[in-house]
């Protein structure tokens, strides 16, 4: 028993310790493996905070997987470009953003949808969602059927996938949320009114002519030399109008030089030599599409081009030359190209077509969207009239009214790519079927006119690529710079000393991807938000060219940038205000344009029939004629006014209403001010939200 109570007096300290090393080691494995906040470090997940509110990175990944998808399936190929995933993300995020905003202030407002508002929009004729209406509408009648609503979602449990459920629940949160967004806007934008006084006065100054004399002290009589601008001055300034200067986001500034990956005359040669080495093969071969997937750099074109869309140094040639004739090489756009001319033919200027649309959506897949194309492709083919066809099951609102009659279109009409293409590939009266983002597309070719020669070409193009020699040596020059420039003074000196100009890159964001003038950039953006204010970056090696900058500064959100950033924007205004306060001081005590014109030197002008919103000599300077417009000044002496170009002195003989346009009805002017106004509420909804919400943008810690 003693033993045992020595054991206790002796090593309890050492046992609770041991217990205390495993508890902490047992919550920093658990931080570390799990996606909270763990006690050594961030949340791993945490993409953003929107008013204390969460975007978790594998929910923000769930919504851009399912965008992605969407816009996947209905590109031409099935492929993204680089683009197209940056426009997905941005949009997923945004939305996400979007909806944590409007739903705080619906429920702070107690807005919500009730079930049998949810069944009236999915089966009630009167107030069916209209793509619920346009996808159950029955082909035949072009009734909307709600039973057809009832059968579709009685069919879930027969799906053993589980996946038609899926596609109508997400459909469904959609239609909820867009109802409820709906009433929220509905709440703000029927509730702007325009007051009687403010279309009165809004009418008054648009029908105001006046008749002034007035003298204008130009900036320009003060010689900038005498005017010095301070720190304190920009500064001064940025605080008059915090709204405009305060940085929204966190942003830096970094000066930079380029140093340009050329190729060398042997890296010309050895493209040269690749297409010179094919000629004989590509003029003899019998399989072209292979020949070219094969040897170069773009695919095969089906299409047939005509003179204005070739895109060759002299296309002229092209058109004039025989079926069979090779060209070139000749070097355009970064390659060297060989084209041979594949088959020639005249092809119409303008088509008139009629068409009707099936479209893919929630509510009607690819496989059922196109069975339908083809079944109608079919009957039309068989007798059956287009017209008729699509007065009954086009989704293309538009043309359906008229029959699917598109008129006529030319190459150069911003229209659907994918139309396009068909529609000047097939013969007058034919029919084909399209597939574009919007979904199928049956066309009838009606009619064609104004042919054009046109060729089929196949070409084969080398990139004209910059060899290791070249790469090699624009580095080493680059990497001499990067020895010289250590801070601010010695970047700027190696600069000069190497003939490299310093270039700007200003308002950089956290998930700028791309610069001006430089392209993708996303690590030299990544640097400017983790480097020290004066460092030097390493070389960064873009497309063609190395890049080395210094980071010259930050500013945070909410903070006005530092007077050194802006000076070169902002220091011309200070100096036109300063200007206009010695102006104004200088002729103090004149109360007449003769006094000022005697003590000036400048003369006095006379304007009759002034508009505040038609051309004259005043031009926009805003101030003036808010003077000249205003009834209290008639036959006053006015100034100084400081505008745009001088300091302006006025006297208003006259200001009186234009009868004839005074004349309109002022219910149609009230009117116009109050669609203009609820027109610009649509889109400001958002956006004032987002400027009141405090958000911690965390997206470059995952892109």
């Amino acid at each position: 028993m003693s033993v045992i109570q020595n054991i206790r007096s002796k090593y309890i300290g050492l046992v609770v310790g041991a217990i205390v090393v495993a508890l902490i080691g047992f919550l920093i494995m658990d931080a570390m493996q799990s996606n909270t906040r763990g006690l050594m470090g961030d949340d791993q997940t945490l993409m953003a905070d929107v008013n204390g509110n969460r975007i978790d990175y594998k929910k923000f990944e769930e919504k851009r997987a399912l965008y992605e998808e969407n816009m996947t399936r209905n590109s031409k190929d099935g492929k993204l470009t680089e683009q197209d995933r940056k426009q997905v993300r941005e949009q997923a995020y945004n939305d996400m953003v979007n909806e944590i905003l409007f739903n705080e202030e619906m429920e702070k407002l107690g807005l919500s949808l009730t079930d049998p508002e949810l069944r009236d929009m999915e089966t009630n004729p009167v107030f069916v969602d209209p793509q619920i209406r346009q996808a159950f509408t029955d082909p035949k009648t072009g009734v909307f059927d709600p039973n057809s609503v009832s059968q579709h979602i009685s069919s879930f449990p027969q799906d053993k996938t589980g996946e038609k459920r899926k596609q109508w629940q997400r459909f469904e949160e959609e239609l909820i949320n867009n109802k409820l967004r709906s009433k929220y806007t509905d709440l703000i934008v029927k509730g702007v009114y325009v007051p009687k006084f403010v279309y009165e006065q809004d009418k008054l100054t648009k029908t105001t002519i006046a008749s002034v004399s007035y003298l204008e002290v130009p900036y320009a009589s003060i010689m900038d030399s005498v005017i010095k601008v301070t720190d304190e001055d920009i500064k001064k300034y940025m605080e008059k109008m915090p709204n405009v200067f305060k940085a929204r986001e966190d942003m830096a500034k970094a000066e930079y030089v380029v140093f340009d990956i050329i190729p060398s005359s042997e890296d010309s040669s050895k493209s040269l030599g690749v297409l010179n080495t094919i000629r004989a093969a590509f003029d003899s071969t019998k399989d072209m599409e292979s020949f070219v997937a094969n040897n170069s750099d773009e695919a095969l074109n089906p299409k047939y081009l005509t003179e204005d869309k070739i895109e060759m140094p002299n296309p002229a040639e092209v058109i004039a030359a025989p079926t069979g004739t090779i060209l070139g090489p000749q070097f355009m756009n970064g390659s060297f190209k060989m084209v041979k001319v594949l088959d020639k033919k005249q092809q119409p200027d303008s088509v008139k077509t009629s068409h009707i649309l099936i479209k893919v959506d929630e509510k009607r897949s690819d496989d059922v969207a196109k069975k339908m194309a083809d079944s109608l492709e079919a009957a039309i083919k068989g007798g059956a009239s287009l017209e008729m066809l699509a007065a009954t099951v086009s989704d293309d609102e538009g043309s359906k009214a008229k029959g699917g009659d598109l008129g006529w279109i030319s190459m150069e009409t911003s229209f659907v790519p994918e139309f396009l293409d068909a529609a000047f590939s097939t013969d007058k009266g034919g029919i084909k079927i399209a597939k574009s983002s919007y979904g199928y597309h049956i066309i009838k070719v009606v009619d064609q006119k104004s042919f054009r020669p046109a060729v089929k070409l196949a070409i084969v193009s080398k990139l004209l690529q910059t060899g290791t020699a070249s790469s090699n040596k624009v580095y080493a020059q680059a990497n001499e710079f990067l020895k010289k420039a250590k801070d601010a003074k010695s970047f700027t000196e190696a600069a000069k000393a190497m003939g490299k100009d310093k270039r700007m890159a200003e308002n950089l964001t956290k998930i700028q991807a791309e610069i001006p003038g430089l392209g993708e950039a996303r690590q030299i953006t990544r640097w400017a938000f983790e480097a020290k204010i004066g460092a030097v970056s390493p070389i960064y090696n873009l497309t063609d060219k190395c890049v080395i900058a210094l980071l010259s500064g930050r500013t945070s959100k909410g903070e006005f940038p530092a007077p050194a950033d802006v000076r070169n924007q902002l220091e011309s205004m200070v100096k036109r205000d300063k200007k206009s306060d010695l102006i104004s001081e200088k002729y103090k005590g004149k109360n007449s344009l003769e006094a000022l014109a005697t003590a000036s030197g400048m003369q006095i002008k006379n304007l009759d029939s002034v508009r505040v919103n038609g051309g004259n000599e005043l031009g926009y300077e805003n101030r003036v004629l808010g003077a000249i417009l205003n009834k209290s000044n008639l036959n006053k002496f006015v100034g100084p006014i400081t505008g745009e170009q001088g300091v302006f002195y006025v006297v208003v003989r006259s200001n009186a209403v234009d009868a004839a346009r005074a004349s309109l009805p002022m219910d149609l002017e009230r009117q116009q001010l109050l669609q203009q106004l609820t027109g610009q509420m649509q889109g400001a909804i958002p956006y004032i939200l987002k400027m009141k919400a405090d958000i911690k943008d965390q997206r470059s810690n995952f892109f």
